[in-house]
């Protein structure tokens, strides 16, 4: 009885929070049905300046709703990025971001039909922590390989003992367990090594020089200078402006645009409450907005 007890206890506050939980969600439901009614009327042009008012308190309760739900539900983030911390304890708070990310993306496309909240947002925080995991810890993997390494890393502890730590690794046996290729394999178990351009390097006079000191010089002349400049002008002329306010702040601080220092991921992470994985994201597709040319003729 001394054991059950504790036991039903934990069981009758799971079915609290549950409902808690499907009661927010109810509610939000019903904002955003408020919030669309109104918007299409005063489209319309059926709204009166009573209709505005209620669509701005609307859209405060929604997103106040919104923030409660995330705090209730921030358990589901820990308890995912509890999974990566031990190695990368320094990358924890980037994890956390990421998993906040994927928890905002479950709370806007759940369904209460489609089960517990808890199932479905494992996978959308799964996905950005994952991201996130292997931007900060290898970076030299795809995001295909990285998901397939708990698979291959599983099969390699299960060749070493059946054969022994000593014996050879067997890339084509590992693969056929993890059910991958042989060059996934390859690229997990045998990454190739990233040097430093700052690493020395022994020369063929036997002297000792950093990589970077072997590259060519990469300074313009005056001619592709002027270019660049030309292109960079037309860039903040009318390129810019042809992004919205976010994907302009990203860019222009990312780069450096406005003469400042140029700023990392992390740091306008931390800017905008977003993990790096978001920031990039925002990136790219700001970049591939200004894919086309923008530079008028002169």
């Amino acid at each position: 009885m001394d054991n059950a007890q504790p036991a039903d206890e934990k069981r009758a506050a799971a079915d609290e929070f549950r409902a808690r939980n499907d009661a927010l969600f109810a509610r939000r439901k019903e904002l955003h049905g408020q919030i669309t009614e109104l918007r299409a009327r005063i489209d319309a042009g059926s709204g009166d300046t009573s209709a505005e008012v209620a669509l701005r308190k609307a859209e405060r309760d929604f997103d106040d709703l919104t923030y409660e739900i995330l705090t209730a539900n921030y358990g589901l983030v820990r308890q995912y990025v509890a999974m990566f911390t031990t190695r990368s304890v320094e990358h924890s708070e980037d994890f956390e971001s990421a998993g906040k990310v994927g928890l905002l993306w479950a709370i806007s496309s759940y369904d209460p039909a489609r089960g517990s909240f808890s199932s479905w947002a494992f996978k959308p925080i799964q996905r950005e922590v994952l991201r996130a995991v292997r931007d900060a810890d290898h970076a030299n993997l795809t995001l295909g390989d990285f998901e397939k390494r708990p698979a291959i890393l599983a099969a390699e502890r299960g060749f070493i003992e059946e054969h022994g730590a000593d014996t050879p690794v067997d890339y084509a046996d590992i693969a056929g367990r993890a059910g991958v290729t042989e060059a996934q394999v390859r690229r997990v178990l045998a990454p190739a090594r990233l040097e430093s351009l700052q690493s020395p390097h022994r020369g063929q006079d036997e002297d000792v020089v950093a990589w970077e000191d072997r590259l060519t010089d990469p300074s313009l002349n005056l001619e592709e200078e002027v270019l660049v400049r030309f292109h960079l002008r037309a860039l903040l002329t009318e390129g810019l402006p042809r992004l919205d306010a976010r994907e302009r702040y990203v860019l222009t601080r990312r780069f450096g645009l406005d003469g400042g220092r140029e700023q990392s991921l992390r740091i306008l992470g931390e800017q905008l409450g977003l993990s790096r994985e978001g920031v990039r994201q925002i990136q790219q597709k700001a970049l591939a907005k200004l894919k086309g040319p923008v530079a008028g003729t002169v």
